[in-house]
C-alpha cells in the first residue's frame, strides 16, 4: 500500500510542480507582455520624437525654399521692372524725338505755305496795280494822276498785309517748334 501512495504522492506532486511551473510561466509570460508593452511604447514614442524631428526639419526646408523663391521672384521682379523702366524711358526719349520731327516739319509746312501765300499775294497786288495803271491811263491827266496815287497806295496796303501775314504765320511756325 505504500507504493500507491507513493505513487499518488508523486503524482501530487508532479501535479502542484506543474501548476507552479505553468503558474510561473503565468507570471513570466506576464512580465514579459509588459517588458514587450514597455519596449513597444518606447520605441513609439522615440518614433513619434524621430517623426516630429524629420517634420520640423521638413518644414525648416520648405520655409527655407519658400523664403528663396520668394527672393528669386523678388529679384526678378525688380530686373523686369529696371527692364520696363529703361523701355519706358527710351519709348519716351523716342515720341519726345518723333514729336520734335513733327514739329520740325509742321513749322516748315506753315512757313513754306505763308511763303506761297505771300508770294501770291504780291503776285495778286502787283497784278491788281498793273490793271489799276492801265485803267488809270485812260483818264485825263489830272484824274489819272489821283487815280495811280490811289493805285499806289493800294498796292503799298496789300504789300503790307501780305508781309504782315507771312510775318504772323513765321511766328506761328517758331511756336510750334518749342
Amino acid at each position: 500500500m505504500l507504493k500507491p501512495l507513493k505513487v499518488v504522492s508523486t503524482l501530487t506532486m508532479l501535479i502542484m510542480l506543474a501548476a507552479c511551473s505553468q503558474q510561473d510561466s503565468a507570471v513570466e509570460a506576464q512580465r514579459k507582455i509588459e517588458e514587450a508593452r514597455q519596449q513597444a511604447s518606447e520605441e513609439l514614442a522615440e518614433a513619434r520624437k524621430d517623426a516630429s524631428e524629420m517634420s520640423a526639419k521638413a518644414q525648416n526646408e520648405l520655409d527655407a525654399a519658400r523664403q528663396e523663391a520668394r527672393a528669386e521672384v523678388a529679384e526678378a521682379d525688380a530686373r523686369a521692372n529696371e527692364k520696363i523702366n529703361a523701355a519706358t524711358d527710351q519709348a519716351m526719349d523716342v515720341a519726345q524725338s518723333a514729336k520734335a520731327d513733327v514739329a520740325q516739319i509742321q513749322a516748315e509746312t506753315v512757313s513754306t505755305q505763308a511763303k506761297a501765300d505771300y508770294d501770291v499775294a504780291i503776285a495778286k497786288a502787283d497784278a491788281e496795280l498793273k490793271v489799276a495803271l492801265e485803267r488809270c491811263d485812260t483818264l485825263a491827266s489830272e484824274m489819272a494822276r489821283s487815280c495811280k496815287d490811289e493805285a499806289n497806295a493800294a498796292h503799298e496796303i496789300a504789300k503790307a498785309n501780305a508781309k504782315r501775314a507771312l510775318d504772323d504765320a513765321n511766328a506761328v511756325a517758331k511756336d510750334i517748334k518749342r
